[in-house]
Parts: C-alpha cells; structure tokens; sequence
C-alpha cells in the first residue's frame, strides 16, 4: 500500500516537473515573437485582407477576400483551399502589433494536439493518464529544441501554417476518431460531427499531412471493420470527406502551372525516395538526446502495458508499417518537386517521427511483456539504481546537446537573441523599412541584423522578383527595389 502512495506521488512530481521545464523552455520562443514580422509568402496572400481591413470594408470584406484569394489561387497555383485561406488570415493584415500571434497559434496548436492525442489514447485504453501526460511532454520538449527550421515552424505565418498546423489539425483529428469509437450517444454524434470538419480541412492542406492522414484512416477503417462492423459507417463516412478534400485539392488546375517550374519525378522514384531519404532523416535523427527521451518513454511503456488485454503479436510488421507510414509523408514533394520540402515541411517529419518511434517502443514494451522476456521485480528497484540511471539518462541528453551545438537549441538560441538585442535590433529596422514604404519610398536597404531563428525580407534589386512585386501589392505601390549594399 506504501509502495502504491509512493508511486503515485513520484508519477505526480514527474507529471510537474516536465510541465515546468516545457513551459520555461517555450518563454523566451513566445517573448520573440514580439520582435518577428512577416516575410514572402505573408505578403502575397494577404494583401487582398490588408486592403480590405485598411479600407474599412468589415468582417464581410475580409471573408471576401479570403475567398477570391482561395478561388484565385485554386485557378493559378495550388489546390490546398483550407490552407490559403488561413494564410490570408496572417495577423499583420489586421495590425502590424498582431504578428506574435504566429508563435502563440502554432506553438499552442503544436503543444494541445499532441497532449490531447496521447492524453486520449492514455484514457481511451485504460493506461495511468499521468504518463500520458509526461511522454507528450518529453515529446513535445524535444520536439520544440531540436526543430529542424525553428523560423518555419514558428515564426512564419504561411510556412508554419501550412505545416505546423495541419500536423496538429490531423492529431486532433485521429483523437475524435479515437473518442467516437468508445463512445455513444449524444457524444458519438459531437465526436463524428467534429471528425468531419477536421478531415474538411485536413484533405485541403498540405499533401504529405493529408496523404499520410489518409492512409491511417483507411488502414484504421479495415483494423475497425474486422472488430466492429457496426462502427464501420462513421469511419467510411470520415474517409469519404478526407479523400473527397485531398482529391478536390489535387484536380486544382493551378497544380499544373506549379508543376511546370518544378522537376518532378515518377511515382515509382519518388516511392523509392521516400523510403530511402526516410531511413536517412530517421538515422540522422536518433541522436543521444533522442534516445535520452525515448529511455524515459521506454520506462513509462514497460509500466503501462504491464498487464495489459492486448496482445502486441507483430512488433515487426509493426516496425514495417510505421516506418512506411513515415515515408508516406515523403511522396508528395518528391513526386511534385524532386526533393523532401523546405525546413517548414521536414518539420513536420520531425514530430511525427517522435510519435512514430514512441508507438513502437510502446508495441514492443506490451510484446516483452506478454512473452516476460524482461521481469522487473518491485524489490529490486532499489533508490541507488533509479538515481543511477537517471543520471545516466542527463548524461545521455547533455552530451547530445553538446553534439546538436547547445547554441542551436531553440530555448538557447532565442534567449541569446532576447538577451544581446539582435531581435530587437531587427525588429526596429524592419519597421523603419515599412514605414518608408508606407510613406511611398520604393527603394529600401535590407536588414543586416537579423537573429539566427528569424530571416531578412529577401528582396532583390530586380523590381520583378516575386518578393519585391508581392510587398509592392500588399503596400499599394507600383515596384520596391533593394538598394545596393554598402
């Protein structure tokens, strides 16, 4: 009974304590989101919103304009309708003092999809929720710190929406569908109605998120048709909707013009690709801080699946068809632009790949202890052991620290940023730049003090670069050059 107590009390000190250390290592990512501001892409889509709300046409205007911009750009450029939508709703449109909302969305979207997913699979299967919560943690530390492209997947409206978001559009999704399969009622009806409006919007986002989405919910759709036909009708229904939206989105004749500027591969390469370029960013990734978290996860998956109804039969195909899933992410831009995406949409590998990784060591946990391949008996847990190999775990995660380059950490690197005033210093110059085009200057020097996690307006001298033309619309004026530099 004392053992139990004691259990539960250090489960709680622990559930604490990485909430603590998340949210101290996110404060100085959300105090520089006041110091960023809008770059390319910003522009272009929501110029028509910009003008709108400068012209004083009210919330009917800005819908307006959403739309044409969806339409026009579904005609020219891309199919992804949901996701241009909310690039017109980029923050600056409506204030220039607006933009921090960039990291405060996609950092809360990121954290809540990821807590509320594995917080709903915890409750779901009867696991101790508590350490639900603590490997969404560990999950979500790692994944902030060592982001691949810490400007796209924070600081930059349009990129960080298209991917960051959607990833946690797509977690959101799947948690309902999990709540909707153990559910009756009134709350199955909300749970459904709620799958169907996220996979709306998931399947008119970005291809790999949508696809990857796709291929889970077919594949979960025969796992459900095997167990329990009667819930079929609600997954098929959820399936049609994802599919109909990512189809919608890839009929888009803009497709074609974006596919005519980029080398695209065949199908058969760009599978073939995937698999490799996933074995590679899989490898490159599992570094000794990851493998630090993934020990703690392990622990809390030997716990849980202890005693568990499921029978954990197929570590192997499992391994297989995760690893698979992870590369299906990496068809789309191979097949459409040869390669795996810029930093925005590597980003969102990387946090499945966490996820993906912490299912198998979960799976296999549940397989090692059906066939009692490991027996941990209470007694042997002594104190010294567990202060051990919890040193052994910091030791693990500060060498891979030292490895990464502690500097490129997001906590570090932004609390340097804060701290020398570099984000301050750009953030200052790029508003004296605004404000002389405001005030009709058309010629503007770069910026030269710009903080490693943030990036200059990237402007050319050329009036008929696609950056220069779109901040000239957003700002009424005819062409921006950029001075020569000094």
């Amino acid at each position: 009974m004392e053992s139990a107590k004691q259990k539960e009390h250090l489960i709680r000190f622990m559930t604490v304590f990485m909430a603590v250390i998340l949210f101290i290592s996110i404060i100085p990512v959300l105090i520089s989101s006041f110091y960023c501001h809008p770059y390319a892409d910003d522009f272009h889509y929501a110029r028509s919103v910009y003008q709108a709300v400068n012209s004083g046409q009210g919330p009917l205007g800005v819908l307006s304009a959403c739309f044409h911009e969806v339409g026009n750009t579904y005609m020219t450029w891309q199919g992804s309708y949901s996701a241009v939508f909310i690039f017109c709703l980029q923050p600056a449109a409506f204030s220039d003092n607006l933009y921090f909302i960039t990291t405060f969305v996609m950092l809360a979207a990121l954290i809540f999809s990821t807590v509320f997913f594995i917080y709903t699979v915890f409750k779901e299967f009867k696991f101790d929720k508590k350490l639900g919560l603590i490997t969404s943690f560990i999950i979500l530390f790692l994944s902030v710190q060592f982001v691949y492209s810490k400007f796209q997947a924070f600081f930059w409206w349009n990129g960080c929406s298209y991917y960051t978001l959607f990833y946690a559009f797509s977690l959101l999704l799947f948690s309902f569908l999990i709540k909707m399969y153990f559910a009756s009622g009134k709350r199955k009806t909300a749970f459904f109605i709620a799958s169907l409006l996220l996979a709306a919007i998931t399947g008119g986002g970005n291809y790999s998120t949508a696809l990857s989405a796709t291929v889970i919910l077919f594949t979960l759709s025969c796992f459900i048709f095997s167990r329990n036909k009667k819930q079929l009708p609600y997954y098929l229904v959820v399936s049609g909707v994802l599919a109909a939206g990512l189809i919608i989105s890839m009929i888009a004749p803009g497709n074609s013009v974006r596919a005519a500027s980029s080398n695209m591969q065949s199908p058969v390469d760009a599978v073939i690709g995937s698999i490799v370029y996933s074995i590679i960013l899989i490898a490159r990734w599992t570094d000794l801080a990851q493998i630090a978290g993934f020990i703690i996860i392990g622990a809390i998956a030997v716990m849980v699946t202890k005693g568990s109804r499921f029978q954990f039969r197929y570590p192997l195909l499992i391994m297989l068809l995760t690893f698979l899933l992870f590369a299906t992410q990496l068809t789309p831009p191979l097949y459409a632009i040869g390669y795996p995406g810029a930093g925005r949409q590597i980003n969102i590998y990387y946090y499945s790949y966490y996820l993906l990784v912490s299912f198998n060591i979960f799976y296999t946990a549940g397989w090692i202890n059906r066939k009692k391949l490991i027996e941990i008996k209470k007694e042997q847990l002594k104190p010294a052991y567990i202060i051990s190999a919890l040193v052994l775990i910091l030791c693990l995660f500060a060498g891979g620290c030292i490895k990464y380059g502690a500097e490129n950490l997001t906590f570090i690197d932004t609390t340097s940023a804060l701290s020398s005033g570099t984000a301050r210093i750009y953030s200052e110059d790029y508003m004296e730049r605004i404000s002389e085009l405001k005030n009709g200057q058309t010629s503007i020097s770069e910026l030269d003090t710009v903080p490693d996690f943030l990036t200059r307006f990237d402007i050319s001298k050329n009036p008929e670069y696609w950056v220069n033309q779109d901040m000239a619309a957003y700002y009424g004026l005819e062409e921006i050059t950029a001075k020569p530099a000094d």
